[in-house]
């Protein structure tokens, strides 16, 4: 009788050391489901601001972080109008980072009251400030290879232009002409406008001085009389 109740003792042991694993487990897959996103981290934002991209995503009440669902993220962002890919990954300590990459803000178009970006789509935006406008019209065909051209011209060159003339040539009908926020004028066609990222090298070497230069055609600069 004795041997049986051992038994029964050992039995009984090993259920509720069961029990209490189950127990164990269950609590910590709860408490892990219900730990909130501890930090979010926007990475390559320059149009948007951080609050733009969490409001966009809609998570800006820091959600579950087991739970969130980083494809849903993505196709949210996706479809706001700069933005044009995205990458959402999890992170040690709770943390979701989500690095986008813009569409360039290339220029406004007076005629439509629409900006052109880098993907040669126009959109409507608002408070958009430090991008050149387009004065004139571009035929279609032109201003295609004009935006695949400018999209290759850093930012902060994009932003000293003021405004974007058309200004075909006899010789040339893919030449433009640019009025510069320093006062100069830039003369520049489609099949040379990477010159552009050099502006500034060029600019300091003729000092304080104002003038037109010509990319068009040859690379010099007519100081202003």
């Amino acid at each position: 009788m004795k041997k049986r109740k051992i038994k029964r003792k050992i039995k009984i042991k090993k259920i509720i050391s069961f029990i209490l694993i189950l127990v164990i487990i269950f609590i910590c897959i709860y408490y892990l489901i219900n730990i909130k996103t501890k930090n979010i981290v926007i990475l390559n934002n320059d149009y948007y601001t951080d609050e733009d991209i969490i409001e966009g995503a809609n998570i800006q009440n820091y959600p579950k972080f087991i739970l969130l669902n980083t494809n849903s993220i993505k196709k949210k962002l996706l479809k706001l109008d700069l933005i044009e890919t995205v990458k959402v990954t999890k992170k040690l300590n709770f943390i979701l980072n989500i690095d986008v990459q813009e569409k360039k803000i290339l220029y406004y178009i007076r005629s439509n009251d629409e900006y052109k970006l880098s993907t040669n789509e126009n959109t409507t935006l608002d408070n958009v400030i430090g991008v050149p406008t387009l004065i004139n019209f571009v035929p279609e065909k032109i201003e295609s290879s004009f935006v695949n051209g400018l999209k290759k011209v850093d930012k902060s060159i994009i932003n000293m232009i003021s405004e974007i003339e058309y200004n075909p040539s006899e010789f040339d009908d893919k030449r433009f002409l640019l009025y510069m926020n320093d006062g100069n004028l830039v003369y520049i066609t489609i099949t040379r406008i990477d010159l552009l990222n050099k502006y500034v090298d060029v600019i300091k070497k003729v000092g304080n001085k104002k003038g037109i230069l010509y990319l068009d055609s040859g690379n010099y600069f007519e100081i202003k009389k």
